[in-house]
């Protein structure tokens, strides 16, 4: 989870985030990640690693929940 999340933040995608919003955006991406996007997550979470291919997903995927996820 910590992992997603550091991608997150220095991607820039919390940058447009109120502060206050911030702790319910991050359950709300783990959620939606979780739910939507579990083949990344379970190779996120057995390699501890991304390849270009998987952060390109998972860019997408964060994207996907910042235009279509409740936060």
């Amino acid at each position: 989870d910590q992992a997603m999340t550091l991608f997150a933040v220095n991607r820039g995608y919390y940058d447009d985030v109120p502060v206050e919003k911030a702790l319910s955006f991050e359950s709300g991406l783990r959620a939606f990640l979780k739910s939507k996007y579990a083949a990344l997550i379970d190779k996120l979470e057995s390699a501890m690693d991304l390849d270009a291919e998987g952060e390109k997903t998972l860019a997408a995927a964060i994207e996907d929940f910042k235009k279509n996820g409740t936060w």
